[in-house]
């Protein structure tokens, strides 16, 4: 059965996660935009915020989230649907080009971001729509004998497309917040937490990537 989401007045009177806890807070709200996406149905600034409240336990006025973090529960959201459909999806589509469009439709019943937080604009936190994902790991011709690195893998949106095409993942996020979403998104990963930008220096010398896949940050260096 589908779960709704609380509206603003029905929210339960602790949160869904610990205080404090923003990558499970975020999480938590995912699971609740999730049953939005498995029934098409799109989710508005309402629904959002319904979701955002009962994860944190209270409103963006109060600062216990902004709009950037909600933005983020909707990413999460999308790679617990493409863990759970996107192999079926795949094969429905019969072919990569196929699938574009209907990728496509699951961006589409999310919101668009439109704000940002100091922390995004400083690390450079620009995530990747996943059609355009799909054509990055169709590009790289993943297949189960490569080993994928995401030096700066954010919210797993393109990783998961690199486990659905059968790569084994090495991942690694500078921001806390995200590192714990992908710890707690692919648990049998050790998520590693450098700057991108010096990752070879930090690579375990018997970890050698055949395929890197990344969103390239718009300038050299973190803060820059």
């Amino acid at each position: 059965m589908n779960t709704l989401l609380p509206l603003a007045d029905t929210l339960p009177a602790t949160p869904l996660a610990a205080p404090g806890d923003s990558a499970a807070a975020v999480r938590a709200a995912a699971l609740l935009i999730l049953p939005h996406l498995e029934r098409g149905a799109r989710v508005d600034a309402v629904a959002l915020r319904g979701a955002m409240e009962a994860a944190f336990g209270g409103s963006d006025t109060t600062g216990l989230w902004d709009w950037k973090t909600a933005y983020e529960a909707c990413e999460v959201a999308t790679v617990l649907f493409l863990r759970k459909y996107g192999k079926a999806l795949f094969r429905k589509a019969g072919s990569k080009v196929a699938a574009l469009p209907l990728l496509g439709k699951i961006v589409g019943l999310l919101p668009t971001h439109t704000r940002r937080s100091q922390e995004s604009q400083a690390l450079q936190q620009f995530s990747t729509p996943i059609p355009l994902g799909l054509v990055a790991t169709t590009a790289a011709a993943i297949t189960p004998a490569d080993r994928v690195l995401e030096p700066s893998a954010g919210t797993g949106l393109l990783a998961i497309l690199a486990e659905i095409a059968g790569g084994s993942l090495v991942l690694n996020e500078l921001a806390d917040t995200r590192a714990a979403l992908l710890s707690s998104l692919f648990p049998a990963i050790a998520v590693t937490r450098f700057d991108a930008a010096q990752i070879d220096d930090h690579l375990d010398a018997a970890t050698v990537p055949s395929v890197v896949l990344m969103n390239p940050p718009f300038s050299a260096m973190v803060h820059v």
